[in-house]
């Protein structure tokens, strides 16, 4: 069997970042996208207490890497899945949502090989999966049609509005280009309030841009934008600063409604 790949992404105001691969990664305040090639499957963890509207662009996220797979080093992984599978942590009690949930804490415990901290490869046989746990459909309940009843005709002389639909226009790449350099400068900004003194450098990639952040003592953080996301090449140490600069761009980020 060919190797497999497992990645966990968190999802927070448009900025991708790796997680090491722990169940302890699916919190209630997290957003986490998991690319899971032993499934074959891209799972999404909603926690309990995640916003409506992150979830929605979670979701897109989501789909954009099941049609694309995802660069992580030299590797892009995913491009074998076809499924998402959204996981709510505000229902687990549903039997089908538990399922799910238990199937993803499944790949989780399989033995890694570990790259960088977070990417996950398997080239084992995996253990023998968790019975998916079948839901009986509900009783059908009787229903009584009421008679149709005839449409009011409208007063003479009365004009009867009319309804037009109005297709909505999705967002132009170049919008979502724009907020993805706008996401780079608020990160940048959150650097600078810890270091003086900052080299930053821009390479073309296939689907976007790649920035380099260093200062004189080497990298502090390497990131792709892509379609409006940010997305780190991997899980960085920011010089030991991480907790400090994460935060701070998460309130800025929330302060600005991206």
């Amino acid at each position: 069997m060919a190797d497999k790949f497992v990645l966990l992404l968190e999802f927070s105001s448009g900025i991708i970042e790796p997680l090491p691969l722990s169940t302890e990664a699916l919190a209630d305040d997290r957003i986490v996208i998991a690319i899971d090639e032993l499934k074959e499957r891209v799972w999404l963890w909603q926690g309990a207490s995640t916003s409506l509207v992150e979830r929605r662009a979670a979701q897109r996220k989501a789909r954009s890497i099941v049609s694309a797979g995802y660069q992580i080093g030299p590797y892009r992984i995913g491009r074998d899945v076809s499924n998402i599978e959204i996981i709510e942590g505000d229902i687990l009690d549903d039997p089908e949502v538990k399922t799910q949930y238990d199937q993803l804490h499944h790949t989780l415990n399989q033995k890694f090989t570990i790259s960088d901290g977070v990417l996950g490869r398997f080239g084992g046989t995996p253990s023998p999966a968790p019975t998916a746990v079948e839901v009986p459909p509900p009783a059908p309940t009787p229903t009584t049609t009421p008679p149709p009843q005839p449409e009011p005709k409208p007063a003479p002389g009365t004009l009867q509005p009319e309804t037009t639909t109005e297709p909505v226009a999705s967002k132009p790449k170049r919008d979502l280009d724009d907020l993805g350099v706008i996401r780079v400068g608020i990160l940048i900004s959150s650097i600078l309030d810890h270091f003086s003194m900052c080299y930053i450098s821009t390479t073309k990639i296939e689907d976007g841009t790649r920035y380099t952040i260093e200062d004189p003592n080497g990298i502090i953080c390497q990131i792709d934008v892509t379609n409006g996301s940010v997305h780190f090449l991997q899980r960085y140490d920011f010089q030991g600063k991480r907790k400090e600069i994460l935060a701070l761009l998460r309130d800025r980020l929330a302060a600005a409604d991206l």
